[in-house]
């Protein structure tokens, strides 16, 4: 038993040490290589968030709403709409010294690693066969559209969504088809990928449709199963409450720019398979799906007829996602439903990418020779070749001429630049443009006595004195949670948005006294906070019994096993 045990031990510890190999050489022509960074279409943004998560932790604040790295300091609520659980890891990296760029790639090539980790044993959960495992590791994890994900988007919520992806999958595969007491898979998944990217928690909700569409007819004779997919859904609102109603709560309190000024539509942003065909060949771009999926998406099509059900439904949804990430589906009908909302057709690919990754793993040595010669040279073969593509990737980045001069050292992110925050600017109120002095007041009228005016990271103080209504104009752009007290002979009113200019929080005051104004957060923010902590624990209570329980019986039947 305790050479099985070593065996086990030193098979890991070599598999694990490729993996970490290959998460650093994957990244390193374009991220470590004489320390240049690939300048990312969306870098700068992220950067933003990991300094303005440093910045939150320093000040004291260890869970923001508030992002005040953004804007200059005026405050940006992409800490509701894009939670950063998982950022933690590189604001940490940044509080031990590393520059914002060091940290940065120390960070993506954890996340790589943890991809290829979750990818092989979210896999090995299924089929309890380590080659196959270890393919659909490799095969997902350097997928051409994930790694185009890492380095030409800079993607990061999406890619730290990739990484998730196999667990909420395998979690998707036992309620369906195993044990569905282990529902728990699919719930950490979703409610991880949720705190990861929201856009990419909406398709794998559509991709979860399809594939119980497909089963419906198992569902409804094992209704059980039925049962626990409502319990896993109902769970999975409880783990996110602390993300989703917050989210909503600030949707609900103002009109902000990602309802009424969405910059990319469906319609504009697909294209066609032949587009997306040239870019596989080529091996370029950023909606690159990978000749090689392309290539055995023919062969299963017209191969394989003892392809298990699971294998032909993998099949189907991933042709019809590519379908669906076309120009041939009419999206310019769905301009203004929520479906608008994934931005880009081609992020469809992530479903694509996972279906055939998983399918190729399970059913492709049925379509090998069953020489002993073949079956055991093609995991290292596909290895090999997935790892030259990947580097042939990064080395057109630097030679083709769109890409080139994309290179830049560490040092040019020195200063990330705060004002910017995204395309869309998604999460700012609607028809917000103006900019403010952080450290300033707008004060009318102006002659008014306003002094020992200070600001210490979310919160303001100041003295005032003056029998009229004063209007003061803080530099903090206008969210659900700020609060404005006072004390002395004095009064103020409740906290509005200003009009001109549009989108401060503006209060008015009158009398003398000592003014404090700062972010204390909502009701709902407080209480689905509580919701999530309580669902956490009771999910971890239920996983220890349901664990401790199948160990018991497993010592119980060897117990049997050897008095018999």
């Amino acid at each position: 038993m305790k050479s099985i045990k070593q065996k086990k031990t030193l098979f890991l510890l070599l598999l694990y040490s490729l993996f970490l190999a290959l998460s650093i050489s994957s990244i390193y022509l374009s991220m470590i290589h004489q320390q240049q960074l690939f300048l990312g279409d969306d870098i700068q943004f992220h950067l933003g968030r990991i300094e303005g998560l440093k910045m939150s932790i320093l000040s004291g604040d260890y869970f923001p709403k508030i992002n005040y790295f953004f804007l200059n300091g005026m405050g940006y609520a992409s800490n509701i709409f894009y939670p950063d659980l998982l950022l933690y890891p590189a604001a940490l990296l940044r509080l031990t010294g590393l520059t914002i760029a060091q940290s940065y790639v120390v960070y993506l090539i954890g996340i790589n690693f943890l991809t290829f980790v979750i990818s092989y044993h979210s896999f090995h959960l299924w089929s309890r066969n380590r080659q196959k495992s270890i393919l659909f590791a490799l095969l997902y994890s350097l997928a051409s559209y994930r790694i185009s994900d890492v380095i030409f988007r800079a993607a990061l919520g999406e890619v730290l969504a990739l990484m998730i992806l196999p667990i909420a999958f395998i979690g998707l595969l036992k309620i369906v088809n195993e044990d569905y007491k282990q529902f728990y898979f699919l719930m950490i998944g979703m409610t991880l990928m949720f705190a990861s990217h929201l856009i990419t928690a909406f398709i794998f909700c559509l991709f979860i449709i399809v594939f119980l569409l497909l089963n419906w007819k198992k569902l409804i004779q094992e209704k059980q199963r039925i049962l626990y997919l409502v319990i896993t859904a109902f769970s999975t609102l409880c783990l996110v409450a602390m993300y989703f109603f917050p989210m909503l709560e600030q949707l609900q309190f103002q009109k902000l720019m990602v309802q009424t000024d969405p910059m990319f539509y469906l319609e504009k942003t697909a294209r066609p398979l032949s587009y997306y065909l040239k870019n596989a060949w080529q091996n370029i771009g950023f909606n690159n799906l990978g000749i090689f999926n392309f290539i055995m998406m023919a062969v299963f099509l017209f191969k394989g007829k003892k392809r298990s059900l699971t294998g032909k439904q993998l099949l189907f949804i991933s042709y019809l996602f590519l379908f669906l990430s076309t120009s041939y589906f009419p999206y310019r009908l769905f301009n203004q439903t929520l479906l608008n909302s994934i931005q880009f057709p081609w992020r469809f690919f992530t479903i694509v990418t996972l279906c055939m990754s998983w399918l190729i793993s399970e059913e492709l040595e049925q379509l090998l020779p069953q020489k002993k010669i073949i079956q055991r040279s093609y995991l290292p073969v596909i290895g090999l070749l997935l790892f030259t593509s990947c580097l042939f990737y990064q080395v057109g980045l630097k030679t083709t001429m769109f890409e080139k001069g994309r290179h830049v050292p560490y040092s040019f992110f020195a200063k990330v630049n705060p004002e910017i925050v995204g395309y869309g600017r998604e999460y700012l109120p609607s028809g917000f443009k103006y900019m403010m002095n952080p450290h300033e007041l707008i004060i009318e009228p102006s002659s008014s006595k306003v002094n020992n005016l200070k600001r210490n990271y979310d919160a303001m103080t100041l003295d005032f004195q003056e029998t009229k209504k004063t209007r003061l104009l803080f530099p903090i752009v206008y969210y659900k949670g700020y609060q404005v007290e006072v004390e002395g002979q004095a009064t103020v009113s409740q906290i509005k948005k200003s009009e001109i200019p549009y989108g401060f929080c503006e209060v008015e005051v009158n009398g003398t006294g000592r003014l404090t104004f700062k972010y204390e957060g909502t009701t709902i923010q407080r209480v689905s906070s509580v919701v999530t902590l309580v669902s956490a624990l009771c999910l971890s209570v239920y996983i220890i019994k349901l664990n401790s329980h199948s160990l018991n019986k497993q010592n119980g039947e060897k117990n049997k096993g050897s008095t018999t």
